[in-house]
């Protein structure tokens, strides 16, 4: 969120640092000793940083982070109170708990290495996330890796990024957990593709918000009907671009259309994919799709503004389009 009750720069960052130094005295007062309540940012994709607060129990190793960033603005304008505002943290806080058992298992990578999953983010957008991560670099993407905790909470599913440090605890190199990784993608995130027409339908149907079936039918009828179009991503609808990855996937899909695929990126978590038959090559440009992302993508969620091509017959996935810098 743009925080529109400041500015800019460090008047920006001030507000923020007063505003979450109320927050947690008032956390400290409705959670007594028993807690460990401290500031902790967390720099997300593509060098955002959002601000938090660590909340751990004083006998526990791992605490819960909650985020402030969207309350400020409601609380600059009077629309809460800054004990309303505790009391909704504390329950994303009980919400959000890892298991013991997890915390526990984590230094563990006999316990982990089934959790091991691939993330696809920006090279050139991350660079301090990049120095702190194993990875690889991938066309003008980086691989990245994280672990993909069977559990879910209100927010959605649990996910921990790997770190260098944790790699080491583990004693495991890149290359280990790219092959791992790789295993997994294949195996266990079940990667699947559903044309976009068959998807927008099926979200009005069960939308009750006449709005967005208005908003729906509209997309629809812009969505060109001589051109097939597909969304892809994992079971989880998590970090599901990476599917990318995945050769047999894109040739199993490349082998039933008898042609290449023209592969966009709506998201870190998912794929656009258009069959590359009849002249269509180049029915979305790079222009669409970096005024895509700025309209309609958070920034966190931005992968890339290039267009990529399947080649069915190399069986292997290249830049056709150059996008602009994230």
């Amino acid at each position: 969120m743009i925080y529109r009750a400041f500015t800019n720069g460090k008047k920006e960052e001030n507000g923020v640092e007063v505003f979450r130094k109320e927050v947690i005295k008032e956390l400290e007062k409705k959670l007594g000793n028993g807690y460990y309540i401290f500031p902790k940012d967390k720099l997300k994709n593509n060098n955002l940083t959002v601000h938090g607060i660590c909340i751990r129990k004083r006998d526990e190793i791992i605490g819960t982070v909650v985020y402030v960033d969207e309350y400020i603005l409601l609380y600059e304008i009077g629309l809460m109170e800054l004990e309303k505002i505790a009391d909704e943290l504390i329950q994303q806080c009980h919400k959000g708990e890892i298991s013991s058992k997890i915390v526990d298992d984590i230094d563990d990578f006999d316990r982990m290495r089934d959790k091991v999953r691939i993330r696809l983010i920006n090279y050139d957008a991350n660079p301090t996330e990049l120095k702190n991560v194993p990875h690889r670099r991938f066309l003008d993407l980086a691989v990245t890796y994280y672990l993909d905790i069977d559990v879910t909470i209100a927010e959605g599913n649990v996910s921990i990024i790997v770190s260098n440090e944790l790699m080491e605890r583990w004693n495991v190199a890149e290359g280990d957990l790219y092959r791992i990784g790789m295993e997994n993608l294949q195996i266990k995130d079940e990667c699947f593709a559903i044309d976009m027409s068959s998807l927008l339908k099926e979200i009005a149907r069960t939308e009750d918000d006449e709005k967005v079936r208005a908003a729906i039918a509209e997309i629809e009828k812009e969505i060109n009907p001589k051109v097939e179009m597909y969304m892809e991503s994992n079971r989880k609808h998590l970090f599901g671009a990476a599917c990318m990855l995945d050769l047999s996937f894109l040739q199993q899909l490349a082998n039933s259309k008898g042609c290449d695929l023209n592969i966009y990126h709506s998201c870190i978590n998912e794929l656009i994919i258009i069959p590359v038959k009849d002249g269509n090559e180049d029915c979305i440009n790079t222009d669409d799709v970096w005024e895509i992302n700025m309209d309609s993508v958070p920034k966190e969620e931005w992968l890339s503004n290039s267009i990529y091509l399947y080649d069915r017959v190399k069986q292997e996935v290249s830049i056709y389009r150059k996008g602009a810098p994230l």
